[in-house]
């Protein structure tokens, strides 16, 4: 490395440019994957399980003028939830199980009417899947056998606000009176229009699902893991319907693969190109350095030995190129956060920047193969004959 210091320099900071390369590309598509998925899925269960029967028979209510047809009074039942949650949280990798009950409703007001969906939960473990308590905008997020949460867009369309009374039409068409002790905005223009946070025993009650509920909703550490994860639900519930979030997201999914297909053809290239320049230059040298090859076999010294000292070579480039090219590509996401200020975290991952580093010495590794085998097969006498 010492014979042509401008020839190693130039190799060590070809192999941290390309390193560079990797570490920015590397992070930024593992975070934007990140932000993706935080978006769709960040207040969304990522395993969802019900009874399997979206269409239960609809029932006729003989002492009602009004026949209800639209929707199912009696869908999704699943009794003795309590031992299902129990078994759920048996395992580690979820963290965050939410039974819920849920029914429709109608509200009506100066001729105008909107169809609710009602969830009724525990809110304390319901926010911690939905993000319901710290986007409340006004009043206060209490739910309670009289007391119930609604969207921005609902409040706005009524001209509601907290502490005024609803008078819900529910599937059996009785009335139900309530009392809004909060407002809050989901950012989603659905949820906002129709959703209704109301509590669990009440929406039990009001939906004739004493002791049931309609569906459990579970968040886990790896969403990638929820067909596995779900799979293993079901064999253990055939009677249910577990339904992972990937099954209707296969567009996700694509987009996700080929965003990750991406990174790995650049990281890839990069890594043959570095490779290739770093055997190209060993192998320059050995024939810079053939005479004195050639004096060091004459004076005793072993093919093996000559070779190692380029596989040697080739690894402290690799290593040192690697080492330079983790501070520049460092430095170049802090330079692009502060010039581009992107909406999403970028988030640098150690095991991966570990990787990268051990990738670059080990390619430095095998590209000093070539001209370490170049290096034994010369023959001392036939290089000082040619001097």
């Amino acid at each position: 490395m010492t014979h042509n210091k401008g020839q190693s320099l130039f190799i060590i900071s070809a192999i941290a440019l390309g390193v560079a390369i990797q570490i920015f590309i590397a992070s930024l598509i593992t975070s934007l994957q990140a932000s993706l998925i935080q978006r769709i899925l960040g207040d969304s269960p990522h395993i969802y399980i019900d009874d399997g029967n979206m269409r239960d028979k609809l029932l006729l209510i003989e002492d009602s003028p009004i026949v209800y047809g639209n929707f199912p009074t009696t869908k999704n039942k699943i009794e003795e939830f309590q031992g299902i949650i129990d078994y759920l949280s048996t395992f580690e990798k979820i963290k965050v199980i939410v039974p819920t009950i849920e029914g429709n409703a109608l509200y009506t007001r100066d001729g105008k009417t909107t169809s609710l969906m009602i969830k009724g939960m525990d809110l304390n473990s319901g926010d911690r899947l939905y993000n319901i308590i710290g986007r409340v905008t006004s009043g206060s997020p209490v739910i309670d056998s009289d007391n119930i949460l609604i969207g921005t867009r609902l409040a706005k369309n009524y001209e509601l606000q907290a502490g005024d009374v609803m008078q819900l039409t529910l599937p059996n068409g009785k009335l139900e009176t309530v009392r809004i002790s909060g407002i809050f905005d989901l950012e989603n223009v659905g949820s906002n229009t129709s959703l209704v946070i109301m509590d669990f025993n009440k929406a039990q009650r009001i939906f004739n699902k004493k002791g049931n509920v309609t569906n459990i909703n579970i968040q886990i550490d790896d969403v990638f893991d929820a067909p596995n994860l779900g799979e293993i639900i079901q064999k253990q519930y055939p009677n249910l319907e577990v339904v992972p979030w990937t099954r209707d997201a296969d567009n996700i999914l694509k987009a996700l693969k080929a965003q990750s297909s991406t990174s790995f053809i650049i990281q890839v290239v990069v890594t043959l190109a570095t490779s290739m320049s770093i055997a190209s230059v060993l192998l320059v040298t050995v024939l810079q350095k053939m005479k004195e090859i050639g004096i060091l076999k004459a004076m005793g010294a072993l093919d093996r030995s000559t070779g190692y000292l380029f596989i040697i070579q080739g690894a402290l480039i690799g290593f040192l190129g690697s080492i330079l090219g983790l501070f520049f590509g460092l430095g170049v996401i802090e330079f692009y956060v502060n010039l581009a200020q992107p909406n999403f975290n970028i988030i640098v991952q150690p095991e991966k920047l570990v990787l990268i580093i051990f990738i670059s010495t080990l390619s430095g590794i095998i590209s000093g193969i070539i001209p370490a085998r170049k290096c034994m097969k010369l023959s001392p006498i036939e290089v000082i004959k040619d001097e």
